[in-house]
């Protein structure tokens, strides 16, 4: 791939092989790009239409000045606008990197830490404690951490006798709703 220097107006297909395009400002000299024939295979057809998507919702996004003006935070050299911003939100979702357990014990007031990343921001995370049998002990919105952005803080409100076999299931959500899950076994 050869790269000019000299930014041009130059653009489009130079004979049959070659093609010319810009990219971030740079004049760009590639192969010429293969046609694909035939019909998309199902996994094709999967992303395809979760692109398609994702496109609605970052043209509805960027159409609101204040979700515009709050995906334009994020504006990086990789994603150079809003709308970049918000497609690539859409299409990954939360991660729940970790559950920290270490000092719950049961009672009422342990804590629960949870490690929680996004590429751009996570809205809400929820936890569920089951005990051994299935049932619900407890479940409730968890607080972010105001020092630390990345982890959520949470402290038991209800007495958990049996802590052994006890399930903490956590999910993440972010602004187009994705949602990613984990849960950790005690």
């Amino acid at each position: 791939m050869n790269t000019l220097k000299n930014q041009t107006e130059l653009s489009g297909m130079l004979g049959e092989s070659v093609a010319v395009r810009k990219v971030g400002g740079r004049v760009v000299v590639t192969n010429r790009p293969k046609r694909q024939m035939g019909k998309p295979s199902d996994k094709q057809t999967i992303v395809q239409n979760k692109f398609l998507a994702a496109s609605h919702y970052a043209i509805q996004e960027i159409e609101l000045e204040e979700s515009k003006a709050l995906y334009a935070t994020g504006i990086t050299p990789k994603k150079r606008s809003a709308y970049m911003v918000a497609l690539t939100d859409y299409l990954s979702a939360p991660k729940v990197m970790s559950i920290e357990t270490l000092d719950y014990r049961g009672a009422i007031g342990d804590p629960i830490v949870v490690h929680v990343s996004d590429d751009f921001m996570v809205t809400k995370v929820k936890i569920v404690i089951t005990n051994a049998a299935g049932a619900i002990i407890e479940q409730a919105e968890v607080v972010p951490d105001r020092l630390r952005v990345i982890l959520w803080d949470y402290k038991a409100t209800a007495a958990n006798p049996t802590v052994t076999g006890t399930k903490i299931r956590v999910v993440a959500y972010d602004r187009p709703g994705n949602k990613g899950m984990a849960e950790v076994v005690l």
